[in-house]
């Protein structure tokens, strides 16, 4: 699916978009993540098996989220930063 922002950018500048991108999936699995990492918490190797279930749930969020809707949401976050950024100049 094409971009809503088809406006090329520098490669330093698409890092930046994907960072905010992660964190705003991230954000959306937050209770996932937060309830397979008091699983995973004080385990090693054992953690592979014993938090499977929670694992699970938790990829499953991630992949669910991980939409080109949410890429776009979060390049458009970018450009809007980057705007008030300049008129604070």
């Amino acid at each position: 699916l094409p971009s809503r922002n088809p406006l090329p950018l520098s490669a330093s500048q698409e890092g930046q978009v994907r960072d905010l991108y992660y964190a705003r999936v991230r954000g959306l699995c937050a209770e996932e993540i937060r309830i397979f990492a008091e699983c995973a918490r004080g385990r090693t190797v054992t953690a592979t098996w014993a938090c499977r279930t929670e694992r699970g749930k938790m990829n499953k969020c991630m992949v669910a989220n991980a939409t080109q809707e949410n890429h776009d949401a979060a390049r458009e976050e970018w450009f809007r930063q980057r705007m008030e950024k300049k008129k604070q100049k």
